[in-house]
């Protein structure tokens, strides 16, 4: 269980570090358009796209955080109607969608990288299309790696075998 809780920390560190990151080139890059616009009336082409793209990006990886610290939102209307075993066990099917579901967009963002990784966007000859649904890939990837630890977790405590630990 103590590997499980190491995985999870790591993962937290990885990618809220990278959800700040992003978010602050989504943040610098906001400022430099406007103030390249405004300031110095000569708009930078690429800033506004890089923004976009950032934002996507601050998106999924904050994803991955939101989901290891258990902080996001929920129908909780089940939980009251159902407790004990059932409740965990709803919780395991839950998960096991979720996971699924995941799997699927995890394909598809590697099909989608392998489509457009030659092809770089419109303004920024320098960065490849295929590079966002990387990213978007590796945190969907990781959200499933949580969803399976998180399965496994609920599956030792329902037998018993250990206690239940927080990040």
């Amino acid at each position: 269980m103590l590997a499980v809780a190491r995985i999870r920390r790591a993962l937290l560190q990885i990618f809220e570090t990278l959800a700040v990151a992003a978010f602050v080139l989504m943040l610098g890059s906001s400022i430099l358009q406007v103030f390249f616009r405004y300031v110095l009336n000569a708009p930078l082409m690429w800033t506004e796209e890089l923004a976009r793209l950032m934002c996507v990006l601050t998106t999924f990886f904050g994803s991955v955080v939101v989901l290891i610290l258990r902080e996001h939102i929920r129908v909780e209307m089940i939980d009251t109607v159902v407790g004990g075993r059932t409740q965990a066990i709803v919780g395991i099917v839950g998960n096991l969608l979720m996971a699924w579901f995941l799997v699927a967009v995890a394909y598809g963002c590697y099909l989608l990288a392998n489509a457009t990784w030659t092809t770089f966007t419109a303004s920024m000859a320098w960065f490849r299309t295929g590079y966002v649904y990387v990213a978007v890939g590796s945190a969907v990837t990781a959200m499933t790696l949580v969803l399976v630890l998180d399965i496994y977790s609920q599956i030792m405590t329902m037998a018993g075998w250990h206690k239940e630990t927080a990040v």
